[in-house]
Order: C-alpha cells, then structure tokens, then sequence
C-alpha cells in the first residue's frame, strides 16, 4: 500500500511540474524537453512532418535540415522533390511555384541566397487548392524564422562555384525598421559558366533510304545577371498593412558556344562530314517587377489583394558557320525579338466561424507577348506574332474540421480569351475561348496513430507562348525546332492519397490526362532526312506516381531516405511499329546528416534513377555521390560541398519520333566544388506581405 501511494504522489509530482515546464516555454515541432524530479527523468519527441490540405509540411528550424546551408539544400531533400543542379520539380507535377512568407520566387536565386538556418517550415503541396490558379500543379511554401526588432539589419554571402569553369554569385541585402515602417533592398550580382559534352546517334528512316548520324557537340554557355530590389512596407495598426516593392533585373549579354562534328551515313555507305560552329547571342533588359498590396483584418474577414506589373524584352540572334565535304560552306543567321508584357490583380477573403473557415477570391489577368523572328537568306521563313490573353478567375473554398476529421473542398471558375495576331492580322482559327471549372476536395482522416488525406482534382495546361510561336529554329542540316500555333489546353484529372506515420511518409496519384500536350519529331516529307521537333496534342495520357519518405532521427544522425516511382501507360508511332512506353522511372535519393558538435555538420548523399519512360523518351540510369560540411560561428557560416564526386551522373535519354531514333549521352558539368561564405547581422525579416498576382502567366512567359 506504501509503495502505491509513493507511485502515486510521484506521478502528481511528475504531472505538476511537466505543467509547469510546459507553460514556460511551449513545446516546438523536433523539440526535446526534459523534466527532473529527483532521479526521475523523462523524455519525449514530436515528429518534424505533418500533413496539410493536398501536401505535407517539413519544420526546419531546429532540425538538422536548418544547417544545410541554403533553401536549395533543404528543399532538394523534402519528400516528392528532385533538385538536378539546383533546378527543382516535382516528378508527375513538374515545376512547382515557390513562395517564400507567401511571397512569390521569380528570381530563383534568391532560394540560394537564403540561410538554412533562417527557415522554419517548409510545405510542398502536391495537390494545390482552388486559391492557386487551375494550371498550378504543385506548390512550395516557405516560411522563416520571425526576428523581429528596429534599426539596420543586414546579411552579405559570396559563393563560388569551380566545375568545367569557375562562377560565382554575390549577394548583399539591406533592411531598416522604426516602429512600423520598413524599407529594405537587395544586390545580386550571378556569373554564371557552364560546359556540356554531348554524343548523338540519330537514326532517320525515309521511305527510300536508311540515314545514320553521329554527332559529337560542345557547348559552352555563359552569362551575367544583375538584380537590384527597392521596397518600402507600412504597418498601419496591428491588422493593417500596405508596401510596394521594385524589382529590376538584366541579363545584359548571354552567349552560348555549340561545337559540333557530324559524320552521316546512307545506306551504311559514308556520305558526309559536316563541322557546325554555332554561336548565340542575347540580352534579357530590361525586366521589371512592380508589387503592390494591402493586407489586414476587416471585422470578421483577413483580406489581401495583390497587383503586378510585369516587363521584359529579349533579343536573341544565332550565327551558324557550317562546313560540309559534300556541299561546301554556308553561313546561316537569324534573330528574334520578343516583349513580354503583364497586369495582374488577385484579391483574397477568409472568414471564421465556428471554427470552420470560408474562403473567396478572384484573379485577373493581362498579358501580351510579340515574337518577332527574322532569318537571312531562304532556307527558314520570317515571322511576326503577336499573343493577347485576358484571364479572369473566381473561386470559393472552404474547410470544415469536425473532430479528427477535415474536410476541405474548393470551386474554381476560370474563363480565358486568346488572340493571335501573325504581321498585325488576326487569325481566328488560332485564336481559342477557355471557360472551365476546376473543382478539388481534400477528406483527412486518422487511422489509429497515422493521419491520411484523400484528395481529388481538376488542373488544366495551357501552352507556352513559345509552344505558340511559328518560328523555325535551325538545328543543323537534319534537325528543326518549331512551335504549335494550333495548341490547345491540356486538362488532367489527379486522385491522390497520401498518409504519415511518425517518420513515414507516402504518397500515391494517379492523373488522366485530356489532349496531353507532347513533344513530336516527324518528317517534313517522306522522302528526305530533315525533321521538325514540334508539340501536339494526343488523345490521352495516364500516369501515375508514388512517393516514399522515411526520416527517423537517431541522436546526432539524421539519415532520409526518398523513393519516387513514375510511370505512364502510352505508345508511340514510330513509322511502322508502334513502341509502347510504359517501363517507370525510379528516383531515388539516400541523405545523411552528423552533428559533430561545436557548429559542425557533415552531409553525404546518394542519388539517381533507373532506367524508364516519360513521354516519348527513354531515360538511361544516372547516379551520383555528393558530400559536404558546413560550419556555423557566430554571425559567420561556412560551407564546402562537392557534387558528382564520381562524375557519373549523365542526362541521356532515347527519344523516338515518327521515323526517327535519337539515342543522346550528355554529361552537363554536374562535377563541382561550392563554397559559401555568409555573414549577417541583427537579422529582420521583413513585414512585407505582398504575394504577387498572375504568376501562372509569368511563368507562360
């Protein structure tokens, strides 16, 4: 009896001062706490993952994924995402949109300008609701540590980055705070080089003969970027604030070097040598970036509207000295011009009650883009096209939790109006009238000590305005690139269900696609070599996709493991056979993180695929090996990685046309070493709010 009662004034004890601990600080996500009574010592853990309506968020803060280094490192090691040199997507849901405090990313440096250690969540949303726009197939949104405080506050970084050639990429941002004022601007100075070796066997079959291509290319592009970011933002009240932030960016002269040696084969009979020396030219200035908004709190409602303007102006000319034994030497040249233009409103409302939330909005959009494209001489035809769309969208969601159940479910209306122009002339059989609804639903439900989400949704696809245009780009002597002015939307139906245990996480979709818009190679006539690499619209396309996440943390070890499984059942003519494509595709990606105490961290990791179908292309196995430390001290971080260290990732691929075999191995100079240097002082986030409008058009641009 003694005994009981000691059992049991100790667990009151226990329960009083855990309560106590508890009100102190409050428990945060990956968080460890300890309370002593005594002799008496007890430990708990909660999981850094959890899921959200239609995706899964990740803390940082905290966890060994804050010292990674940048917002590209720990993004590349989320569930569901593949980072290939820096270029993120999302397989199955291609590349997501990325917002950083509900900020819209257009300058996708700014991922590697941002600290690991400044994050403090981050959500990848697999299946976006009804307030992103119906061709937002995925989403990524950042959140970062709030620290808040007045007067200057500032970070400087520097990195370089020694492949093939040395870049480089610098970085310094400003912010001053009184009361509920800030102003704040940012430097960004990219140079950026890069190398390609690239081998080609082209196997062309026309009706009377046999051709056999082999090419051997270097390519060589480099380019300079500068961004320069000015913005003001005012807190009026607690529940009320308004900014405007300017963005400027230039990529004042791009050049890319293609060295190509072509040796052609007719009917198993040498025919040709052809030497191509390619040279590209262009300039990307001015483009600007003008945000306005306003968000607060009007009686029950939270209220933001958000407006864009958008410029930019390309100009781009291509120089081909091509050298043939059989026919001589010629000199090809062309230019294009290209002026994008866009503006945009999006305004959203929630409403809480009783604790469920309605939430309502709408988008609208303009855009104009003309591409003009001239060539010297005969051998390609001149264009002039122009683009205007109007966009205008409304939608109605809302999110209803009844215990451990959640039901989100979300209504989007989006009608668009397309003109094409081509020399000044509309051409109404180009020309297309979309209005649809985009209907989504999200039932997240607990299974035991496991939570699952059952989703559903519609998306669609417009085309690109490059898609669009009806300029020719010259390859070489065999090879055309074009686009498809008769291009409609493409409209995918996805069924997804995705859960979490602890550690694990997984999720399974399977999308149907509606005119699928597809890379195509045919012949311009049956009876000659030359082919034309173009986009269509087929029938259907079913795919699906699978996605295996296991993050355990065991003391200073934190390994991750990622499986993502895609596949498709679909089939392509090739002349006379049909070749079926339907074997998936294996990413896989194993992490490793060690804490050695004293800032210290050391990171490796292994990732690649297997061999498999996407599309009309064959993907060969590729893997790589990559290892890294990094070093916190003070207000200073250190870090040293090195990529490919075995130099075996490759991107090559078998791509099949109508009477054509295009076997390609490429290495893209995925073998580096990074440094990183940063320092910061008094870091501030910003209060800025605003969220950008019309960002599906930007990207179309």
């Amino acid at each position: 009896m003694r005994k009981m009662i000691l059992l049991l004034q100790i667990a009151a004890s226990l329960s009083v001062t855990a309560q106590v601990k508890s009100d102190e600080a409050p428990l945060k996500k990956d968080s460890v706490f300890t309370v002593e009574l005594g002799e008496v010592s007890i430990t708990a853990k909660r999981d850094n993952q959890r899921l959200s309506k239609g995706g899964i968020i990740t803390d940082i803060s905290g966890t060994s994924l804050s010292e990674l280094g940048t917002c590209v490192d720990v993004i590349a090691q989320l569930p569901g995402v593949i980072s290939n040199g820096g270029d993120i997507e999302i397989p199955g849901k291609g590349i997501p949109q990325i917002y950083i405090n509900n900020r819209k990313v257009v300058d996708r440096t700014e991922l590697e300008r941002l600290s690991s250690k400044d994050i403090k969540s981050v959500e990848v949303l697999f299946n976006p609701g009804a307030r992103y726009g119906a061709e937002t197939k995925s989403v990524i949104l950042v959140k970062t540590v709030r620290k808040q405080g007045d007067g200057m506050s500032g970070a400087a970084s520097v990195m370089g980055k020694q492949a093939h050639y040395l870049s480089n990429s610098d970085n310094l941002s400003l912010n001053f705070r009184s009361g509920g004022f800030d102003l704040f601007g940012a430097l960004n100075y990219d140079l950026t080089r890069g190398y390609q070796k690239q081998q080609e066997k082209n196997n062309i079959y026309t009706s009377a003969d046999n051709y056999l291509i082999e090419s051997d290319k270097r390519i060589y592009p480099k380019y300079n970027t500068y961004m320069g970011m000015l913005g003001g933002n005012v807190q009026i009240k607690d529940d009320h604030f308004l900014g405007i932030k300017y963005e400027y960016t230039a990529t004042p002269d791009y050049e890319s070097k293609w060295l190509t040696k072509e040796d052609v084969v007719r009917n198993n009979i040498p025919e040709d040598n052809i030497v191509y020396d390619t040279r590209w030219r262009g300039s990307s200035a001015p483009v600007h970036l003008v945000n306005t908004y306003y968000q607060g709190k009007v009686k029950s409602f939270d209220i933001s509207i958000n407006n864009d303007y958008y410029f930019k102006s390309s100009d781009n000319s291509q120089t081909i000295e091509e050298t043939s034994i059989a026919e001589g030497s010629r000199v090809i040249r062309s230019e294009s011009n290209i002026r994008n233009m866009m503006i945009a409103s999006k305004g959203i409302a929630e409403y809480s009650f009783h604790g469920n939330t309605l939430e309502f909005g709408y988008e609208i959009t303009s855009t104009s883009r003309r591409d003009i494209f001239h060539h010297e001489g005969d051998v390609l035809p001149d264009s002039d096209d122009k683009i205007k769309e109007l966009t205008g969208a409304g939608y109605v969601a809302m999110n209803i939790p009844v215990k451990e159940v959640e039901l989100y479910a979300g209504l989007r209306y989006e009608h668009t109006r397309s003109d094409y122009y081509s020399r000044g002339v509309l051409i109404k059989e180009q020309s297309r009238k979309y209005g649809r609804l985009f209907p989504n639903i999200d039932f997240t439900f607990p299974i035991d000590k496991a939570k699952f989400t059952l989703s559903y949704e519609v998306k669609t696809k417009r085309p690109l305005y490059s898609q669009l245009s009806s300029s020719i780009q010259f390859d070489d002597r065999f090879t055309f690139e074009k686009g498809n002015p008769l291009l409609a939307s493409e409209i995918t139906h996805n069924v997804s269900l995705a859960g979490i245990y602890r550690w694990l996480f997984f999720n399974v979709t399977y999308s149907y696609d509606r005119d699928p818009i597809i890379s195509t190679i045919r012949l311009f006539k049956d009876d000659e070599p030359q082919n034309i690499m173009s986009y269509e619209n087929f029938n259907h396309l079913s795919k699906y996709n699978v996605v295996v996440s296991l993050s355990p943390r065991i003391a200073k070890w934190s390994p991750r493991l990622r499986l993502n499984l895609m596949g498709q059942f679909f089939s392509v003519n090739t002349g006379e056979d049909v070749t079926r494509l339907n074997t998936p595709v294996l990413f896989f990606n194993y992490f490793n993180s060690l804490a050695l105490g004293k800032g210290f961290i050391i990171n490796g990791d292994i990732s690649g695929r297997t061999r498999g179908d996407m599309d009309v292309v064959t993907l060969r196995p590729s893997w790589q090996i990559n290892l890294g430390v990094s070093k916190n001290l003070g207000d200073w971080f250190f870090q040293m990685q090195a990529t490919d260290i075995l130099k075996t990732a490759r991107g090559s691929m078998i791509t099949y046309g109508t009477r054509l075999t295009l076997d390609k191995w490429n290495y893209s100079d995925t073998r580096s070493v990074r440094l990183i240097i940063r320092y910061s002082f008094n870091t501030a986030r910003s209060k800025y709010k605003g969220k950008g409008a019309g960002i599906t058009e930007r990207n179309r641009l």
